[in-house]
């Protein structure tokens, strides 16, 4: 069986994330979240399409998670059209005839990771608010949500050839070291076998992410957390469970911009892949930087001169690829400019060929979506910026099949 896979995105509905914590990390911020928001080749840099971009985005998030899949299939399906002049649409719909067609290449399934956020609030309430609330958890209701949606998907798609392999987020510091026993317990499959046709394993899990922007830090100083963290790596290093980290400057905060940027910097899992260098972990973003803030170094300045990518923190991602054995990066959002596609190629070009061929194996295809809506206009345009990029075929299945069946351990009969 042929199968392509999109590594990286976001069944996200409104009633997810903690908006009152958004806000309070920008006031906690100060004068930095000027300097933290305002960024090159982000979202605000859409200027004259911002409310545009942002309202088709909110059609999404306003949905059902189960309407979201069957949307993204649709949109697959050539179910919508584009009011743009220019055209990015396939010739024929991505999904026809029950396949996926890529590149002149057909795919029998499309392995789809959801990535579930935990916003459960790491600390108490802000006193700034009068409506003052306790901190609850907010993972397993968003976990329920996605396994209904799936469901759904299931149901109203039986032909469909979406298959979920979710990823479950966990913040360890927001809970009890009971309650993350009894988390990785229940829901992490750690089986490495590949479940049936729109089947829904007991354990339906098969990866986990991590988010730093929310309070996650990679390797915490207080002894009871780095507890904590302990469990999760060991966990996941003695069972091959995969883990996906944020690692670009943007996205959702409830801690500080600088802090959000101390715990996502990559520098800060070094400490975690020396105690635990079998630890299967992928970089989302690539590390892609947009703050102008992170971008005024000598060493980002030159590379921009070279046409190559000028983050620091794509540079340390490259470093730790190459130094430990399961550490990988995704392309999710940062594939929404053809630029970076072109960047990224052109560095590997010049890459020896050892080291070259070791990148080339740990690269993951992900779109983001449907936080990508604040770039692209539909999940089509997304996978039409990937299509027409300079890679070739043998790049586009190592991306999108078998590097994806390798970060999982699985493999598709």
């Amino acid at each position: 069986m042929q199968v392509f896979a999109d590594c990286h995105f976001h069944a996200l509905t409104l009633n997810e994330p903690v908006f009152s914590s958004v806000l309070s990390s920008i006031y906690e911020s100060g004068l930095n979240a000027i300097s933290a928001n305002v960024t090159d080749n982000y979202i605000l840099t859409r200027d004259a399409n911002i409310v545009k971009m942002l309202a088709n985005g909110l059609t999404m998030f306003e949905r059902p998670i189960g309407e979201i899949f069957l949307a993204m299939e649709a949109d697959l399906q050539g179910a919508f059209t584009s009011d743009r002049k220019e055209g990015y649409a396939p010739l024929i719909p991505y999904i026809s005839e029950g396949r996926f067609h890529f590149r002149g290449m057909d795919f029998d399934r499309l392995l789809m990771f959801p990535l579930l956020m935990d916003f459960t609030p790491c600390m108490q309430p802000s006193g700034r608010t009068y409506y003052r609330t306790l901190p609850e958890d907010r993972i397993v209701p968003y976990i329920e949500a996605t396994l209904e949606g799936m469901e759904e998907y299931y149901r109203r798609s039986p032909d469909g050839i979406f298959e979920f392999y979710p990823f479950a987020g966990i913040n360890p510091k927001a809970h009890s070291i009971s309650f993350l026993e009894e988390f990785l317990g229940r829901y992490i499959n750690t089986s490495h076998q590949a479940h049936g046709d729109h089947e829904i394993p007991e354990k339906p899990f098969y990866g986990i992410k991590v988010y730093p922007p929310l309070g996650f830090e990679p390797w915490p100083a207080e002894a009871e957390t780095r507890e904590k963290h302990r469990l999760l790596y060991s966990f996941c290093e003695e069972n091959a469970i995969p883990v996906i980290t944020h690692a670009d400057d943007q996205g959702f905060r409830s801690v500080t911009a600088d802090k959000a940027w101390q715990y996502t910097d990559p520098a800060s899992w070094r400490p975690v892949l020396e105690q635990y260098p079998g630890l299967i972990l992928d970089f989302a973003h690539f590390g892609k930087q947009y703050a102008f803030r992170n971008k005024g170094s000598i060493s980002s300045l030159a590379m921009r001169l070279l046409r190559l990518p000028d983050s620091p923190w794509f540079m340390s991602i490259a470093s730790l690829v190459d130094e430990f054995p399961n550490v990988y990066a995704d392309m999710s959002f940062s594939g929404t400019t053809p630029s970076f596609y072109a960047e990224l190629l052109d560095f590997m070009e010049v890459m020896d060929e050892g080291p070259r061929e070791k990148l080339a194996s740990r690269i993951l295809f992900g779109s983001d979506f449907a936080v990508n809506l604040m770039k692209v206009e539909s999940y089509t345009e997304y996978f039409s910026i990937f299509e027409s990029s300079r890679f070739s075929d043998d790049d586009v299945v190592a991306f999108a099949s078998a590097n994806p069946l390798s970060f999982l351990g699985i493999t598709m009969q």
